[in-house]
């Protein structure tokens, strides 16, 4: 911790387009120096964490200048980051040319110093650039492996993969407390029930199952898909094979977004379930909730980061029909042209028996089917509307269509690594209990995109009916190992923190009556 550190590159005025960053790096050749300069109140660095109080250095993204011998004067070679000091190693005061400010009181993770920072004609060494993708010499000639401005910019935000990676992975550790907390509760707080007998306890209602079983199912999936993700992030830093760059990149995009975006509106559904006392600060949903929020907007936001996705599943739609080759996790694309999108079977439509439905081939294959149509039917939309209205208009017009194809395309990965979790199980039960939570989290999820389905006469009415039906009875019997499925995530209650949601059910009551003073 001798050199504690921040990393500068989200602006007022600039966050998602980080190719518009207004601050500028202009190179002096005659004191190889550049010199670092906030040229307008818009572009101040914003959101800096460790800024306000700790960080003695910035890795400043800039725009790096480079003098020219003609008219315009300077050459903007595209963004690159720089290594800043920001205050005295031994004082700790603001080095003169720099101005810091804290950002202010946030809606949650206020242990966290973000400040704002602006920079009056500061002068760095020449070697404080980060030189990986791009280089400046002595005498101000700039070199580069790579031949463009948006090929060095794709590789260098390429290196904040492991933002997202370890942003999904953690999202689905604040979800698994929520749940763990719900779980817990529900079937510790009794309420109602047939005249003269004992109450029930609330996760016995139907309603209350709804809720939160699916969410528990979920949750699983997520476990398994960001566990994968990490694997294949731990193996693309030892390899940095290029297809493997590539599809961690649109991998941890997408399961960022996706994650995030479910864990926010989870945290909402499991205060609600857990009534009045869910509303108690001791009880955590409301920190818990705070402090997550800002997961769907940083280290990406969660719309432009699943626009990514779409951009690279056109992109492989594309290298299909060319004849290129497909990267593992998206091969089923190839199938897809053919298998996926043919006229929907009349007679496997209707099929409607529990065997059928509970058949990972079955829901595999509806996951991609839809992603299929999706695909296609975008590519034939962009394709249409860019004649009219360009690219970006193009774009604009087809937005939600995309939204809708990532989500779907990830959905399909999540249920896909899930189901390798399952038919991987070792031990006999735990594998039969991970077969339901699966089939729970596929039908789950046909169900509440089953107007897709009828749409085209994938499923039709009488098989719909039976997966509301099988979805329903599958919350009840996830509901009968619920507990064990929520120990199953081995989160001591010093990392629950909640009174309602400790092991012993028994204690709940009395901790959370001490926590109020009694």
């Amino acid at each position: 911790m001798d050199y504690p550190g921040c990393f500068a590159m989200t602006e007022l005025h600039h966050g998602s387009n980080v190719q518009g960053l207004q601050t500028i790096a202009t190179f002096d050749p005659l004191r190889d120096e550049f010199i670092i300069d906030t040229p307008n109140d818009g572009a101040i660095k914003w959101w800096i964490g460790n800024a306000a109080v700790h960080g003695k250095f910035a890795t400043v993204f800039a725009k790096l200048m480079l003098p020219t011998h003609d008219t315009k004067g300077v050459s903007d070679m595209g963004v690159h980051a720089f290594i800043v000091p920001i205050r005295d190693m031994k004082t700790h005061e603001v080095l003169p040319g720099i101005e810091i400010h804290d950002c202010g009181h946030k809606v949650g993770l206020n242990g966290v110093d973000n400040g704002a920072l602006k920079f009056r004609s500061v002068r760095i060494p020449r070697d404080n650039l980060l030189n990986r993708f791009g280089d400046v010499s002595r005498d101000g000639k700039y070199t580069s492996s790579l031949p463009s401005i948006n090929k060095r910019f794709a590789a260098t935000l390429g290196e904040l993969v492991g933002g997202r990676v370890g942003l999904a992975y953690s999202s689905v550790g604040v979800l698994k407390i929520a749940v763990t907390i719900a779980v817990r509760y529900s079937l510790l707080r009794q309420q109602f029930g047939p005249p003269k007998q004992p109450e029930i306890s609330i996760l016995d209602y139907q309603s209350q199952q709804h809720k939160l079983m699916p969410m528990l199912a979920s949750t699983y999936a997520f476990h398994f898909a960001t566990s994968y993700l990490v694997e294949k992030y731990a193996e693309m830093k030892k390899s940095r094979d290029e297809e493997l760059v590539s599809d961690v990149h649109t991998l941890s995009a997408g399961l960022k977004a996706y994650v995030t975006s479910y864990t926010a509106k989870s945290l909402s559904t499991c205060r609600e379930a857990c009534g009045g006392h869910g509303y108690a600060a001791v009880n955590r949903f409301g920190s818990l909730r705070n402090d997550h929020d800002i997961f769907q907007t940083f280290e990406g936001d969660n719309t432009v980061l699943l626009q990514q996705v779409a951009v690279y599943l056109l992109k492989q739609y594309k290298e299909k029909f060319q004849g290129g080759t497909l990267t593992v996790t998206w091969n089923y694309l190839r199938e897809s042209m053919n298998t996926y999108l043919s006229q929907p079977n009349p007679v496997t439509s209707r099929w409607e028996g529990e065997d059928h439905l509970r058949n990972p081939n079955f829901q595999l294959d509806a996951f991609r089917y839809r992603t299929s149509r999706l695909l296609q039917s975008v590519a034939f939309r962009l394709r249409k509307h860019s004649k009219t209205l360009g690219g970006f208009g193009a774009w604009n017009r087809c937005l939600n269509h995309l939204l809708t194809l990532a989500e779907s395309h990830i959905e399909s990965v999540i249920l896909a690594k899930f189901i390798e979790a399952v038919r991987s199980c070792p031990d006999v039960s735990s594998r039969a209990a991970l077969k339901l939570v699966c089939d729970l989290y596929a039908l789950d999820r046909i169900w509440n995109d089953i107007g897709t389905y009828r749409n085209v006469d994938y499923v039709a009415p009488n098989k719909a009916k039976a997966i509301h039906k099988l979805t329903e009875y599958l919350s009840f019997q996830v509901k009968n190992i619920a507990k064990e499925l929520v120990d199953g995530f081995e989160l001591p209650d010093h990392v629950t923190r909640a009174p309602i949601g400790m092991q012993a059910a028994e204690e709940a009551y009395s901790q959370y009556a001490q926590c109020s003073g009694f």
